[in-house]
């Protein structure tokens, strides 16, 4: 037992400087992470970045539900964002006709089924037997995927045949088939009878 206390005693200094390397290597981390850990924020950096990009979604049915077509895309997986430039987003529904979505740049929020599309928004349905080509132009509009939902705070101007309806803002829902107009003034034009 005596010769192991000198030994131990001998050790002291080494094991009190291996305790102070270890404590000081934890608190050089705990300082470095800080500015972003204390405060829970993610840095924000893309993971992809790609051109020409284009993707479909399809249905449970196996029938392309839509389609987005643009020539950039940044992914950031801190918050699912992607980041489109010069987008055509094409939706087909059972018995529709095709929507398209034409902007300068798009975001969309994969965790809430979001995009907003900004910058000379453009939206065109198909004409159908019975009804004209309907041609939407806002500068940003918002849309909710999943509940059939389309929104915007700016002013709209929809040519639906030759009729002119001009708008502050407006919601649509593709399900309900409800529309709804702030501050609309329309210019219709009825048919002529043969």
């Amino acid at each position: 037992m005596a010769r192991i206390i000198p030994n131990i005693e001998s050790l002291g200094p080494i094991v009190v400087v291996l305790l102070m390397a270890l404590v000081t290597g934890w608190l050089w981390r705990v300082v470095e992470h800080s500015g972003s850990a204390g405060n829970n924020l993610k840095e924000h950096k893309p993971d992809i970045i790609m051109s020409k990009f284009f993707a479909q979604q399809l249905d449970e049915k196996g029938r392309i539900h839509y389609t987005l077509d643009a020539n950039h895309m940044i992914h950031y997986p801190d918050d699912s964002s992607s980041y489109f430039h010069q987008v055509l987003f094409t939706t087909f529904e059972p018995k529709e006709p095709p929507v398209t979505v034409q902007s300068h740049d798009a975001v969309r929020f994969d965790n809430l089924d979001k995009i907003i599309f900004t910058g000379d928004v453009v939206v065109t349905r198909q004409k159908t037997l019975d009804q004209p080509v309907t041609v939407l132009r806002t500068q940003s509009l918002t849309v909710y995927l999943k509940n059939g939902i389309g929104e915007t705070d700016q002013p709209v101007v929809i040519n639906y045949g030759t009729n002119i309806l001009t708008a502050a803002n407006m919601k649509v829902n593709t399900k309900t088939k409800i529309a709804e107009f702030g501050h609309a003034k329309a210019i219709y034009y009825p048919k002529k009878s043969h």
